[in-house]
């Protein structure tokens, strides 16, 4: 099936898909800067995951001491989160070291260069392939970044909040996958998007699998497109596993069980951890209720009103109604090749996301985890969310969310 916004037969001149760009720029400047702050973006020394660059470069795995959710291992401090961030310092600070900085110095630019930069550019990029519509991927651009829990994790990321980062760099190459999947179906950029998403959030490799089937309906040349997206899959999840095993000693062992020691297995996420598991259906119904029913509380105050939520969670449906327009839509996409299997592993992800034992804890008004789809489906309802009347709703969500965030944050 053919996206709406392919069939155009006018085409839109370059320099008027540049000048919504940096139109782009400027709007997400206005509202974002003072909130992102991006001058006083910088890598705190504790980050896990800039310390474990540094145990690699010294020659070990362990991280040396205690720090945000490592866990202890045969009496040794380990990083339990993916892979991405850690080879991007181990990079930095190898550079740093080139250029005569002092140990452990991670660059600011070098950081605003890998976290921030891409984020527009890559968004931009990626709703031009599905909508060919350069002042409306301008818009759903702004409002992937400004109108969804993206707001509060770029803001988080100032002093490297590994939780947030991640996110953000999941959330490029999921970017990056979904506008080649479902746009010109090239698979290298979708090979790239699924290591960094993979390497970032482990749940996203759900995704791979819908690669690979994509590959195979895209027609020629099947073999080559099916060998990269493959080999994408299988490089993603063997990078996760050997790094399991360079850590614990299993390939199958990712060490979050192993952070609630020394005390801290006897607080309230410890103490669920350890009696029902990491992932058990007993979180189902809370996590639930939670990503989708929570609702989004506020106060009065002198200055007007503020948010007045807890860390639980928010639901997506109140704070990023534009979402439900995947449901009324569901007969459009369904039809669509690619939107359908990418469609599909995002229900894969939802499930297990249903199953963790935390809600997500760092959110306040917002539920993080659902940055583990939300790009997807933002992708796949953009060339559909312009009709007659779609243009309106659309607008008029994304004006209400991006209020929204703008309040939390």
């Amino acid at each position: 099936m053919q996206r709406p916004a392919l069939t155009q037969e006018a085409r839109e001149s370059h320099r008027y898909v540049v000048f919504c760009f940096l139109l782009l720029i400027v709007a997400l400047q206005i509202a974002a800067g003072p909130i992102v702050r991006l001058p006083d973006w910088h890598v705190s020394p504790d980050q896990p995951a800039l310390l474990e660059a540094r145990a690699w470069l010294d020659g070990r795995t362990d991280v040396g001491r205690r720090s945000w959710d490592t866990a202890l291992h045969e009496g040794r401090y380990f990083n339990i989160y993916p892979p991405c961030f850690t080879l991007i310092s181990v990079v930095a600070l190898s550079l740093g070291q080139l250029a005569g900085a002092p140990p452990d110095t991670f660059y600011p630019f070098w950081y605003l260069l890998v976290a921030a930069l891409p984020l527009p550019l890559v968004g931009f990029w990626a709703f031009q392939q599905v909508m060919r519509r350069a002042a409306w991927s301008a818009v759903f651009t702004a409002g992937w970044l400004l109108a969804t829990p993206m707001l509060p994790m770029i803001r988080d990321c100032r002093d490297g909040s590994i939780n947030s980062l991640n996110h953000v760099l999941s959330n490029i190459g999921l970017m990056l996958m979904a506008g080649d999947l479902l746009g010109r179906r090239r698979l290298w950029p979708a090979a790239i998007g699924l290591i960094i998403a993979a390497w970032s959030r482990q749940l996203t490799l759900a995704y791979g699998v819908a690669a690979v089937w994509i590959a195979w309906r895209a027609g020629v040349p099947r073999g080559r497109r099916t060998a990269i997206a493959v080999g994408a899959l299988l490089m993603a999840a063997g990078g996760l596993m050997t790094l399991n095993w360079m850590r614990f000693g299993d390939p199958l062992e990712t060490g979050y069980l192993k952070i609630y020691s020394e005390g801290r297995e006897r607080g309230w996420y410890g103490q669920r951890a350890h009696e029902h598991g990491v992932f058990s259906p007993h979180f189902v119904a809370e996590n639930a209720w939670y990503m989708n029913f929570s609702p989004p509380l506020f106060r009065l105050s002198p200055a007007f009103v503020q948010a007045a939520n807890h860390s639980n969670g928010v639901g997506i449906w109140m704070t990023c109604p534009l979402l439900l327009l995947a449901f009324w839509h569901v007969r459009r996409w369904w039809t669509d090749s690619a939107a359908r299997p990418m469609m599909l592993a995002s229900a894969a992800v939802i499930a297990a996301l249903l199953t963790y034992h935390n809600t997500g804890a760092v959110q306040v008004g917002f539920f993080r985890f659902a940055l583990d789809f939300v790009p997807i489906w933002l992708m796949v309802i953009a060339p559909h969310a312009l009709g007659p009347r779609g243009a309106y709703v659309t607008m008029g969500c994304l004006a209400w969310s991006a209020w929204y965030f703008y309040m939390i944050c």
